[in-house]
């Protein structure tokens, strides 16, 4: 299992009724690309909106300086949307590290 798949049944289970995947592959640049540069997952519940970033736990510090670089993701945390990083062990499929990016982490 993915750690992508991970996070979608990790957010099904914290009652996220709509999860959709929002990045693509880009076939001309031969990469994927994530919404807003940063966003795996877009979910929507009674908690509000969440962008989610999944990967593997070795990468979350990586992850967590490129939202930080992103002057979309602290628009939306200003807007009081949430972005979380899942980061996942391997054979690990229900504790994941999860990061949550708030306000005051943004220079």
């Amino acid at each position: 299992m993915t750690p992508f798949q991970k996070s979608v049944r990790l957010l099904k289970a914290r009652n996220y009724p709509i999860i959709e995947r929002v990045e693509h592959w880009n076939a001309w640049a031969k990469c994927r690309q994530d919404l807003f540069g940063f966003a795996d997952l877009l979910c929507v519940g009674p908690a509000g909106f969440l962008l989610v970033q999944t990967t593997t736990a070795l990468n979350i510090s990586a992850r967590r300086k490129k939202i930080l670089a992103s002057g979309k993701a602290k628009i939306w945390v200003r807007a009081r949307g949430g972005i979380e990083i899942h980061g996942w062990r391997k054979g690990d499929c229900k504790d994941p590290r999860i990061e949550y990016i708030t306000l005051e982490m943004f220079s």
